[in-house]
């Protein structure tokens, strides 16, 4: 069994590489919620909802978020009449939240939540959330504090990033289920999403506890600069170098290899080996390929 730590880019088009090359029911997928709130219409989990489109089929893949072909009725009349929408929420999509929400003011656990909704959408793959405790990311820049979504989208990213941290992830614990898939997992994959926003929060959860000699990532960093994403200014407001190196700094401990893009230069890290290989994800082959490198190391 593999167990993969997921945020909502990057990460998502490595999973599409491998159900493709193992059994998709041997594959756990641990999600970052740490970007999670409540909208008026229902509870947004954004990388939750990433990784099951994408495992369902159905994410648009020129956004990375939402279902493709979805419709805007609703996000355009709300816009029309004077409401605030940050957020360009497809109909599909926005029915997700309210079916999630729904079963959370139920009773269930967002753990319990997603699991109907993942097999709602067929999907053979389990999906557990990190947690079943609130942890909030919040970005504090020169205009003061700001959530993720408030930075990206509200401010466009332009603000200067001055620290990050977890809210509430002093007192928030690893789900039980989290706990047992990466214990029974025969390799953990760090996946190639931005490893502050979106690794930094499962990794620091308490109840996680990762071997290192079964433990894997892959740096979402090239020649100092993110695939996707503001990864390299929020590892310099946490005082990382953008790069390679300092991603395996972040892990160390965690895994006992990095593997890094061709274009990456030359380092060493004490207890950590450095390997080479294409992570540029283009196509299917370029995901299928990669899965099957990280698998065969």
């Amino acid at each position: 069994m593999i167990a993969v730590l997921s945020g909502g880019t990057g990460t998502p088009k490595l999973l599409q590489g491998l159900k493709e090359v193992v059994d998709p029911e041997d594959i756990t997928v641990i999600v970052n919620t740490a970007e999670d709130m409540w909208l008026p219409h229902g509870y947004f989990s954004p990388d939750i909802d990433t990784v099951m489109y994408t495992l369902s089929g159905q994410i648009n893949e020129e956004t990375w978020y939402g279902i493709k072909g979805d419709t805007f009725k609703t996000h355009r009349k709300l816009l029309e009449t004077g409401h605030k929408e940050i957020l360009n929420i497809g109909d599909r999509d926005r029915e997700t939240h309210i079916m999630r929400g729904r079963l959370l003011k139920e009773g269930k656990s967002l753990s319990e939540a997603v699991d109907i909704q993942r097999r709602a959408l067929g999907i053979h793959t389990k999906v557990l959330p990190m947690s079943d405790d609130e942890v909030q990311t919040v970005i504090v820049t020169q205009l003061g504090k700001v959530n993720l979504h408030e930075f990206l989208i509200e401010h466009r990213s332009k603000i200067e990033v001055e620290d990050i941290y977890f809210d509430n992830i002093e007192n928030a614990r690893a789900s039980r289920e989290v706990m047992d898939a990466i214990k029974q997992a025969d390799r953990v994959i760090i996946g190639p999403s931005n490893p502050v926003s979106s690794i930094l929060p499962i990794i620091s959860l308490d109840g996680i506890e990762i071997d290192k000699n079964k433990s894997i990532a892959i740096s979402p960093i090239i020649g100092g600069k993110p695939l996707s994403g503001p990864a390299d200014r929020f590892m310099q407001a946490m005082g990382y170098a953008p790069d390679s190196r300092s991603v395996a700094m972040i892990y160390k401990g965690l895994i006992n290899t990095l593997v890094v893009d061709n274009l990456e230069n030359d380092f060493d890290i004490e207890d950590i080996q450095i390997i080479k290989t294409n992570t540029i994800m283009r196509n299917t082959a370029d995901k299928k390929a990669l899965a099957r490198f990280v698998l065969e190391i």
